[in-house]
Formats: structure tokens, C-alpha cells, sequence
């Protein structure tokens, strides 16, 4: 005997209705339908009730994971922030460094280039002084002879060809013998 009545496509109201008449006044192969109904129904239910309740279990399940997963990446983000404050500040502090050393070394610069105009003025003083007057190459020449013999030997000295040499004492050297040549009439 198979259930023949199709409840399903019945509404609430009709189901209801339906029931109570098979119930009061329904046959046997009725009420055998209504059973077989019922247990399908049930069976139905309860295999809906099972998937809901799987369903929220796995719900339940991402849910926590999912607060888990944020907790960790909270704490991720915070760790991370951490570091980029310290890394931040130890940029800031790194570029304060550099900041005095470029401060420092522009003034360095702005004194020894104010030594080198000192030292290049000094040497200028000191070379006018020295190429000023050929008098102290001579100092000590007394004849006309020594004369000669010092002349002869600065001119190997002081020659342009040599690694020492210079062209402006040449011409000095030149002109002081000139003037001293006359006065010992050499």
C-alpha cells in the first residue's frame, strides 16, 4: 500500500483542514496516508534540522576562526606599527646625525678655505719678500771672482731644466749679478 494523498502541494490552512476530516471521518487507507505522510514529513525535518544545525556548527566554527584570524592580525598590525614608530624614529635620529655632520663639515670646509686664503696670502708676502731682492743670494760675495763662483753655482740650482728650478729667481739671479757685476767690475 503506497501513500497516494500529495499533502505536500496543500497549503497550511488545507492541511489543516485535510487532518481534522481524515482524522474524524477518514478510512483506514486515509489515515495509512496521513501516517505515511507524517513520517516523511518528520523525516524531512529532521534531515533539514540537521543540515541547519551543520550549517550553523560550521558557521560557528568560521566565526571563531575568523575572530582568531583577526586577533592575530590585530596583533600583527600592532607589532607592525611598533616597528615602523621604532624604525621611524631611528631614521629621525640617523638623519639628525647626518644633518650635524653636513653642518659641521660645511664649516670645516668654510675654515680651512678661509687658512688656505691666509696661508696663500702669507705665501704671497713671503715670496714678494723673497723674489723682492737677489741680495741675500749674494750675501758674503766680496770680489769678482766669488761672484762668478756663486752665479755659476746658483744658475745649476735654480735652472729651470732642474726638478727645482724656477724662472723668476733665474731672472733675479741674473739681474742682481748684473748689478753686482758692475760694482766689483767683473
Amino acid at each position: 500500500m503506497g501513500c497516494v494523498i500529495a499533502f505536500e502541494e496543500m497549503t497550511e490552512e488545507e492541511l489543516k483542514k485535510r487532518e481534522e476530516q481524515i482524522i474524524g471521518t477518514g478510512t483506514e487507507d486515509d489515515l495509512h496516508d496521513l501516517r505515511c505522510w507524517l513520517f516523511r514529513e518528520s523525516v524531512r525535518l529532521d534531515t533539514k534540522e540537521k543540515s541547519v544545525n551543520d550549517k550553523m556548527e560550521r558557521f560557528e566554527t568560521e566565526r571563531r576562526q575568523f575572530r582568531e584570524e583577526m586577533r592575530d592580525l590585530n596583533k600583527q598590525l600592532e607589532r607592525d606599527r611598533r616597528i615602523f614608530r621604532e624604525e621611524s624614529d631611528l631614521f629621525e635620529q640617523r638623519l639628525q646625525i647626518l644633518k650635524k655632520g653636513f653642518d659641521q663639515l660645511a664649516a670645516d670646509k668654510k675654515q680651512l678655505e678661509q687658512d688656505r686664503m691666509l696661508l696663500e696670502a702669507e705665501r704671497e708676502v713671503v715670496e714678494r719678500a723673497r723674489l723682492g731682492s737677489g741680495e741675500f743670494l749674494f750675501r758674503g760675495v766680496s770680489d769678482s771672482w766669488t761672484l762668478r763662483k756663486r752665479y755659476r753655482d746658483l744658475i745649476k740650482i735654480f735652472h729651470p731644466d732642474n726638478a727645482g728650478g724656477d724662472h723668476e729667481i733665474i731672472q733675479m739671479i741674473n739681474q742682481e749679478y748684473a748689478e753686482l757685476a758692475v760694482e766689483y767690475g767683473a
